[in-house]
């Protein structure tokens, strides 16, 4: 993955932290009750020259459980949704002896690669056989704008407008050795 912003690195670094510590806590707080709130579904992210391509895995959800956002910017992508576990298999349990597939809410939102716009009516997705696959395709004809230099304003080196402004101010104030004569 290749970044260009600190920001992104710093919250995919966040993402994946996250993602470990949620993972290291499951041991110990391994109930019904508490494990919706920690599941996040694995996903990967692709991108080549036409598209960015992501694929989610949530086995066991149903599509019309799922919502897949994009963000205003066109920068964040949010896939979030319920894993709901059928009543009558809940009630029939005596005891668990080991509990591993995870169900209630889930929602992740991931950054995505800015190296080209998104093409935003042109998303698709797609579900089949418990892998979420969402297609983003990117705009065509876009052309990268160079990089383009701003000066710099400051006390100690003045825009030119300012610069012919503050020369003549000093002129009209000058005395025979150029310096200047406050009246």
């Amino acid at each position: 993955m290749e970044f260009t912003d600190y920001k992104d690195i710093i919250k995919q670094m966040e993402r994946d932290m996250l993602q470990i510590s949620d993972e290291v806590f499951r041991g110990f707080f391994d109930s019904p009750l508490v494990s919706g709130r920690f599941w996040h579904p694995s996903m990967d992210i692709y991108e080549n020259d036409t598209h960015v391509l992501v694929k989610v895995e949530i086995a066991g959800v149903k599509p019309e459980e799922v919502q897949v956002s994009l963000s205003s910017d066109d920068r964040s992508l949010t896939i979030s949704g319920v894993r709901r576990e059928a009543e009558k298999s809940r009630n029939s349990r005596l005891s668990a002896h080991q509990l591993e597939i995870y169900c209630g809410p889930f929602g992740r939102t991931i950054t995505l690669p800015h190296s080209d716009p998104i093409d935003r009516d042109a998303v698709t997705a797609n579900y089949k056989d418990g892998i979420l696959s969402i297609s983003l395709p990117k705009l065509a004809n876009t052309t990268k704008k160079p990089t383009r230099l701003i000066p710099i304003d400051s006390d100690a080196n003045p825009s030119s407008k300012e610069a012919e402004t503050v020369q003549s101010e000093f002129v009209d104030n000058a005395g025979e050795n150029g310096e200047r004569q406050d009246i």
